[in-house]
């Protein structure tokens, strides 16, 4: 895949690793990032244009596909932690992690796939983590969370 004078969006682009990818992409040329967030002012970033984007929200998922309907890659980095431990707290997280990194991802993934097709393929990158590779007593919910998502 050539990232020079590629469109790209990335899902969870205001901070952390998602922040990284963006600019990265930027760095190697890029022509135009789109950097989906809840909280799209909080994308600062010269360069990077910013998109609300909750990935657990069909309307603006599908809103997102519409608007960046020049994007050749999408990188599906958007994720939360903050499940219960295996044998404590509350399912409420738990949940909260399926609905983001699993079902958010898909949810990209399928308003995207007809965008990246009219662009002869694109690139589709799901970001895992490696915390799916190992069971986990302190987060279990979020390694099945991030392992499905890249199934």
């Amino acid at each position: 895949m050539e990232i020079q004078g590629s469109v790209a969006l990335v899902t969870g682009a205001n901070r952390g690793i998602g922040k990284a990818f963006a600019q990265a992409l930027l760095a190697h040329g890029a022509a135009k990032v789109y950097a989906g967030a809840r909280e799209p002012e909080t994308v600062r970033d010269p360069g990077l244009v910013p998109l609300r984007l909750d990935v657990t929200d069909e309307e603006q998922v599908a809103a997102v596909a519409r608007a960046a309907d020049d994007v050749g890659i999408v990188v599906n980095n958007a994720g939360i932690a903050g499940g219960p431990s295996l044998l404590e707290g509350s399912f409420d997280g738990a949940r909260r992690e399926m609905e983001v990194n699993y079902f958010g991802t898909w949810a990209v993934s399928r308003a995207f796939a007809p965008v990246l097709a009219a662009h002869g393929g694109g690139a589709l990158v799901n970001m895992l983590s490696v915390a799916s590779w190992v069971a986990n007593r302190r987060l279990p919910s979020y390694a099945a969370s991030k392992s499905l998502s890249g199934r």
